[in-house]
């Protein structure tokens, strides 16, 4: 259920709900998203909120317009190997996970990059 008054903005609540289908499979990589009617009718949101959230998710990365067709989910590679010398600059929050279990979370925009 997504309540403006609860954990942020509706759009945002939304895109994690969408998120959160993503991640766990349910919308899997390919797959076409449900329209902005269908999100509304299932949500009860305006269209504007709708849209909002399926920006969001597009500037992660999580998901593609493609024009005439339908918005989908994106075919992310489990994995990316970095070599030395190797820069990631990042449009959403980046977290990670050192070898000796230490977690950081980096915010949108920072540049990461391996050394040796």
């Amino acid at each position: 259920m997504i309540t403006p008054d609860r954990e942020g903005a509706a759009y945002r609540q939304l895109a994690s709900a969408l998120r959160e289908r993503i991640s766990s499979g349910e919308l899997a990589p390919g797959k076409r998203m449900p329209s902005e009617k269908d999100l509304h009718d299932e949500f009860g949101l305006a269209r504007e909120t709708v849209r909002r959230a399926l920006a969001v998710l597009r500037a992660e990365g999580l998901i593609e317009v493609r024009h005439g067709h339908g918005t989908f989910v994106v075919e992310a590679p489990q994995r990316v190997e970095l070599r030395s010398g190797d820069t990631v600059t990042s449009t959403a929050a980046v977290t990670v996970t050192r070898a000796n279990g230490d977690v950081e979370t980096y915010p949108a925009g920072t540049n990461l990059t391996v050394t040796d």
